[in-house]
């Protein structure tokens, strides 16, 4: 009897863990990766948005100084690629769709891309905290993450915007899950010099130091561990058949608040692009 009641248990307990997993856009960003990796990557770092104009919906969204890009306008350049492949493989095109077109060229302190720029007066803690105030996604602990997701990362001086893709060990190697062995995580996004662009890093917490890696595996180190979201802010985006559009139109409320033209200032020294091995 005890032991049909364990299993009946665990049964519930991965019915529960796929539907949250399925609730995901996680694979999508995952073959958005591969994809700008493949095409668009070490272009160029720099104070820009975007290695090339970029579509979500009937939007255009226009490269400011490409190829070269930055971090935290390369979650949105990962988010539209992941948009087109997932519109092409469902046929759903209502992501696009969900928000006015100002809202993904906006850098007003009110508007989904002023949110993941993270600029003076947004209150933003980063990119999933943005999508969870659009009703996009949603954040969650950093233990809790899967491939796919997004963090925003804290040093002493200095933040990064980033794609995580999974929880590595102190020697560099991936994590199929969370525990006690994680010393940080692999990621994906736009840094470096010389000429830095679009690609990997392996980022480690302040307490484990700075271990060697093989040639090829670009480090980050003195990242800070903590629970606190405002220091290392972590979620997920839901696909867009599951978006909320109550949580949508409050925070389009609050964006209209903001005066017409009002665009906040983006700290381009915060975000400087500086990894470990660059």
């Amino acid at each position: 009897m005890k032991r049909i009641i364990v299993l009946i248990f665990m049964l519930i307990l991965s019915a529960n863990s796929y539907c949250a997993t399925s609730n995901h856009f996680n694979e999508y960003i995952l073959k958005a990766v591969a994809e700008l990796s493949s095409t668009r990557s070490e272009l160029g770092y720099g104070p820009y948005a975007y290695t090339q104009n970029l579509r979500i919906g009937k939007a255009i969204l226009k490269a400011s100084g490409p190829p070269q890009t930055m971090c935290v306008a390369a979650q949105v350049e990962v988010i539209s690629k992941a948009l087109e492949i997932y519109e092409r493989e469902s046929g759903d095109r209502s992501g696009g769709l969900f928000l006015p077109a100002t809202q993904w060229r906006s850098l007003g302190p009110g508007s989904l891309r002023g949110k993941i720029w993270m600029v003076e007066h947004s209150g933003s803690r980063g990119t999933a905290d943005a999508l969870s105030l659009f009703g996009m996604g949603e954040e969650r602990p950093f233990s809790m993450l899967e491939p796919g997701g997004f963090i925003n990362l804290n040093r002493q001086k200095t933040g990064h915007a980033v794609i995580f893709l999974g929880y590595i060990d102190k020697e560099g190697e991936v994590l199929s899950t969370y525990s006690s062995d994680v010393a940080g995580f692999k990621y994906f996004s736009a840094q470096g010099r010389n000429p830095g662009g679009l690609g990997y890093r392996y980022a480690f917490f302040e307490k484990f130091g700075c271990p060697s890696l093989p040639e090829g595996k670009k480090r980050d180190c003195g990242v800070i561990y903590s629970e606190n979201s405002r220091i290392l802010n972590a979620g997920h985006m839901f696909l867009p058949s599951l978006w909320n559009k109550k949580k949508r139109d409050l925070a389009l409320k609050f964006s209209a608040a903001t005066p017409k033209g009002f665009e906040g200032e983006f700290d381009a020294k915060f975000f400087d692009g500086m990894t470990t091995d660059d």
